[in-house]
């Protein structure tokens, strides 16, 4: 097998990795404005770009395998193959390798971002909570021979209504 299939492969790859790094982009705005809608449309469409790409590399290993004649069970690298190649193919993989590399790293740094955003908006949330939910009773003294009398928990939402 030719070093242009796992070329056209590994193009395809960084050519989904910048689309995912773009839907981070999109993803850490609507984080910003809150627009829940908007995030479930863009966490589908991240699920697709996913798996997508898990298809992608399933199909490299293989691809990879049949350049370099190999037959082993552990991970090809593309470093495998650009020692294998000719040089103008090597050339060409070393670039895409440099490629993916930075659109990985950017994604990952926008994918922290976008992890740093949801938290505080679920630190917003929980704090909200707790400010409409009623305090319990604290622990204090008092005279021993006192029965206490359980006071009902009163909530802000009438359930019955």
């Amino acid at each position: 097998m030719s070093a242009e299939t796992l070329i056209n492969n590994l193009t395809r790859q960084y050519q989904l990795h910048e689309s995912l790094l773009k839907n981070a982009v999109k993803k850490t705005e609507v984080l910003k404005k809150g627009d829940v809608d908007s995030l479930q449309e863009i966490m589908r469409e991240e699920q697709k770009l996913t798996t997508t790409i898990t298809m992608m590399e399933d199909e490299r290993q293989t691809v990879a395998k049949a350049f370099l004649k190999k037959n082993w069970d552990g991970q090809i690298t593309i470093a495998d193959c650009i020692a294998a190649a000719n040089p103008e193919a090597a050339e060409t993989l070393k670039a895409l390798q440099e490629q993916l590399i930075t659109v990985i790293e950017r994604l990952q740094n926008q994918n922290d971002l976008n992890k740093q955003l949801i938290y505080q908006s679920l630190q917003y949330v929980n704090m909200n909570l707790d400010l409409l939910q009623p305090e319990k009773e604290t622990a204090a003294y008092g005279r021993p021979d006192e029965k206490k009398q359980p006071k009902p928990n009163k909530s802000f939402f009438d359930s019955k209504a």
